[in-house]
């Protein structure tokens, strides 16, 4: 039966494969495609997608029904779920890692220049770096990540991480600021 399931995800997954290969379509447009299929068989066509596309793909990889990963440059760890309707950018993502839904990673905090004025900003040159997450880290949902997580951190649902916290810390609000350590 395994075997039967296997070969239709392989059928499926072709196809994609070869546009993507000859550059028909973007690794984005795919990754988007990827995201609208629902259930069980969703989670696995991400999984097979990323682990073949991705910089670096760890093992147990779930990305839920929605949920995008922007860039194949992305590095993600062991044992990581990323919860529905996520979009993340360039980022190197830990083991161990959790997200809640509608989480968005942002490519650093400075992917929009603004500094002048004779110019629209749509047109101004911004920078994009990669966003780093720790090991062991939870991401609740409609949280915005601008800045690197250190390990171990928890991050409450609704944040907007800015800047970087120690190892172990819960952090919240808008700003996220420290609410606590883990390790107190």
């Amino acid at each position: 039966m395994i075997q039967i399931a296997l070969f239709f995800l392989f059928l499926f997954m072709f196809p994609l494969f070869l546009l993507y290969w000859l550059r028909l379509f973007s690794f984005s447009t795919i990754s988007q495609l990827v995201s609208l299929i629902p259930g069980l068989l969703g989670i696995a066509v991400r999984r097979v997608w990323y682990e073949r596309t991705l910089e670096h793909c760890g093992k147990n990889l779930v990305v839920d029904f929605l949920s995008a990963i922007r860039t194949p440059k992305t590095c993600i760890g062991d044992n990581c779920y990323i919860g529905r309707a996520n979009w993340i950018g360039l980022a190197d993502i830990g083991n161990d890692f959790l997200s809640g839904n509608a989480v968005t990673i942002h490519s650093g905090n400075e992917q929009h220049g603004w500094d002048t004025t004779d110019q629209p900003i749509r047109l101004q040159e911004g920078k994009h770096r990669m966003v780093k997450i720790g090991q062991d880290v939870w991401i609740g949902s409609h949280t915005s990540v601008l800045e690197d997580i250190s390990r171990g951190t928890i991050v409450g649902s609704g944040s907007v991480v800015t800047k970087v916290f120690p190892e172990y810390s819960v952090i919240g609000g808008v700003p996220a600021k420290v609410i606590r350590l883990r390790n107190e």
